[in-house]
């Protein structure tokens, strides 16, 4: 008898945390928007709300129409955009570096060592 209640243990926690797997993807899969994405391609899309889940969404009403917009990512830079972004980076370290001379150069704090 105890030779078979192992297996049988198994089998049950295995068929539990299938049915909870299952569970969890089709749960996933039933979103809170009706329709995600629309114009995607474009780079805007539309969706609305059906009920406000984030604090910042508390005043938005269901069926409020929310706009989205996807930032183009750019994997180049122009030659004229990088030596603006380093001037300005030269610009700031220069105004940094000023900022730092203004120390009154008193020395170090003494210290007393006690033996």
């Amino acid at each position: 008898m105890i030779d078979y209640l192992f297996p049988i243990a198994f089998i049950i926690i295995s068929l539990s945390l299938l049915g909870g797997a299952l569970w969890l993807m089709w749960s996933a899969g039933s979103s809170v928007v009706d329709e995600p994405i629309k114009n995607y391609r474009q780079g805007t899309w539309t969706t609305e709300v059906v009920k406000p889940v984030h604090p910042e969404m508390r005043d938005v009403e269901p069926g409020t129409e929310l706009m989205g917009v996807t930032f183009e990512q750019k994997t180049e830079c122009d030659l004229e955009e990088y030596r603006a972004l380093q001037d300005r980076i030269e610009q700031l370290r220069l105004e940094l570096e000023d900022d730092d001379d203004d120390d009154d150069d008193d020395g170090d704090v003494p210290a007393l060592l006690k033996q």
